[in-house]
């Protein structure tokens, strides 16, 4: 989405924020709505057709542009953005840039979608049993589309403002991150399965695993060993999601019966 975001803007002489969000927005829910055509037309398990297209459209952007970078974007897109700064005692600055402010609009309006709408709640009642959910009248297939639409909408967003960030678009860029976002999620309390998570544990899901990765540089340690944590996190967490805390901590459940 990035990528195609940035020729797409060559294409009309540059344009602005407005157009760069609507092509970023629109190539991400195409890509989005993609695969929830696989997933619900060919009943192929979620993660694994998301896994696959990732590759897929990874492959066949490093074998069309054969990894060459775009550094001439517009100079709307390569400007920092600066909505608030203010200079402390010691003499360091506080900066609030553009991306926050993105981060926080697309925060807030996830959270609306899925707390304050019908279609979250049925959003949430189809991740927790897709079949209870069909029963009840719950149209599945629309809620795969606006499901995987709505993360194509997030990732492309997010693709148009990491371009803005680093002040130039690599085929690469973010590569190797998945399992850090799907550590962050878990960690959130979002259930792989579905129908258990919030907005909110998600936002700390990520200020946990950026504070971690950020204390082990600090400290030295191999950026390796950030993995294995993160790998380890993840083990953890699905653990934790799918065990009764009676079979973990036995005393618990003897406690609650009177033994």
């Amino acid at each position: 989405v990035q990528y195609g975001t940035a020729i797409a803007l060559g294409w009309i002489g540059g344009g602005g924020w407005i157009s760069g969000l609507l092509i970023a927005g629109s190539l991400g829910v195409l890509l989005g709505c993609f695969n929830a055509f696989l997933i619900h037309r060919f009943r192929i398990i979620s993660i694994v057709a998301t896994i696959s297209t990732f590759n897929i459209y990874f492959g066949l952007l490093m074998f069309f542009t054969r990894g060459v970078s775009i550094y001439d974007l517009p100079d709307w897109l390569t400007d920092r953005v600066i909505l608030f700064e203010r200079e402390m005692p010691d003499g360091t600055w506080i900066e609030i840039t553009l991306p926050v402010l993105v981060m926080i609009v697309c925060v807030i309006a996830t959270w609306t979608l899925i707390t304050r709408t019908t279609t979250g709640r049925q959003l949430y009642a189809f991740g927790d049993n897709p079949e209870g959910a069909r029963r009840f009248g719950i149209n599945i297939g629309a809620m795969q589309f606006i499901a995987f639409g709505w993360l194509g909408l997030m990732a492309g967003i997010g693709g148009l403002i990491q371009a803005h960030y680093a002040q130039e678009v690599v085929p690469n860029a973010l590569y190797g991150r998945e399992l850090d976002v799907l550590a962050a999620v878990v960690l959130g309390g979002a259930r792989l399965g579905g129908g258990k998570g919030t907005v909110l544990g998600c936002v700390l899901g990520v200020l946990l695993i950026s504070i971690t990765q950020n204390g082990l540089n600090l400290l030295g340690v191999s950026p390796f060993a950030f993995k294995m944590i993160i790998g380890a996190i993840i083990l953890i967490a699905i653990t934790l999601s799918n065990t009764r805390i009676e079979r973990l901590l036995p005393f618990v459940g003897q406690k609650g019966t009177g033994r």
